[in-house]
């Protein structure tokens, strides 16, 4: 009987990873530097990160929600 494995990881998945507000501030602006050069594509691929992710980033810092929060406070979605 074969194993299973638990997953098409190695090492099955990956637990979810935290990031703080100053880390996603610093995310959008390698994001906008990288689009100068037109590598934009290449920085989410590198980062593992969606373009959806960079739009909600931008409502979240245009909305002022990511200044003055501690790393360890959440941060929800924008409400309508």
């Amino acid at each position: 009987m074969k194993s299973r494995s638990p997953g098409s990881r190695s090492g099955g998945p990956t637990p979810k990873r935290s990031i703080t507000p100053a880390q996603k501030l610093d995310y959008l602006a390698a994001y906008e530097d990288a689009i100068l050069r037109n590598e934009g594509g290449a920085y989410l691929r590198e980062q593992e990160i969606y373009s959806s992710q960079i739009t909600e980033l931008r409502k979240l810092r245009d909305a002022g929600v990511l200044e003055g929060k501690k790393p360890c406070e959440r941060i929800r979605r924008l409400s309508p």
